[in-house]
């Protein structure tokens, strides 16, 4: 049985980018480390404000809903407001389940399981239903649930296709009169998502939707940081970088 390298309690993980064991008490504490680091990068919670969290009934969303929701407990200026878009393609009822459970009220919008023609059938789709649905219900910020691997993803497939826009972080380029897109948790990698999210009962497995580029691009991404771990932070940090030289380096707030 190893370790945990902070303390002589049981590892659950070993982090083989970081090099360390750890325990259950401080994989949560990285868990939210790495959360607030990217919470102060948006330099959004300087003041108060309504926070929508994207709810799909897969752990993502429990997770951040649970984090974001314990990180900021004692500050009475910023509530939350749980968005279910319901697509007919994951049940919404685990999302209404968790909104309860962390006492966070929710909104929901049924949309058409398969597009009409000459509808939008991307993925902006479910996003622009999102931010709509959040700015209806007054929330100044929209967060989503996306991981590490889906983020590092992304900029991996912008560099295979040269598309700059891919490489700007969320938030960057949006229309006007749109709020302010986060993913807090995209410090953190899928697999501890998942562990985090069994070891606080907020269920086992996501429902994701992908075409045959994108898991053909995750699978040799997933297998080349196998190799060189720290690759998906890698790609993460450079889209960070370009993002700071397109803004100018504006800095964050303290949580």
């Amino acid at each position: 049985m190893f370790r945990c390298d902070k303390c002589q309690s049981s590892a659950i993980i070993y982090q083989k980018y970081s090099g360390k064991r750890l325990c259950q008490a401080h994989f949560d504490e990285d868990v939210f480390r790495k959360v607030r680091e990217s919470l102060r990068q948006t330099g959004l919670f300087g003041r108060g404000a309504r926070v929508a969290l994207d709810l799909d009934g897969g752990i993502g969303g429990a997770v951040l809903a649970f984090v974001l929701k314990d990180i900021f407990r004692n500050r009475r200026d910023i509530d939350f407001v749980a968005v279910v878009i319901d697509e007919g393609k994951a049940p919404a009822k685990p999302a209404r389940l968790i909104a309860e459970r962390l006492e966070i009220p929710a909104v929901e919008r049924r949309l058409p399981t398969l597009p009409t023609p000459g509808e939008d059938a991307s993925p902006d789709r479910r996003r622009e239903s999102l931010m709509a649905l959040a700015q209806e219900n007054g929330a100044g910020v929209l967060a989503t649930g996306h991981n590490l691997d889906a983020e590092a993803t992304d900029v991996f497939i912008s560099y295979l296709r040269g598309e700059l826009n891919g490489l700007l972080a969320p938030g960057d380029g949006l229309e006007e009169g749109k709020i302010p897109w986060i993913k807090p948790l995209r410090r953190i990698p899928e697999k501890e998502i998942r562990l985090f999210a069994i070891k606080h009962g907020l269920g086992r497995s996501d429902i994701v939707l992908e075409d045959d580029f994108r898991i053909e691009a995750k699978r040799l991404l997933c297998e080349f940081d196998s190799r060189h771990p720290g690759t998906k932070y890698s790609l993460l940090r450079s889209q960070e970088k370009l993002s700071r030289h397109k803004s100018g380096g504006a800095a964050g707030q303290s949580l």
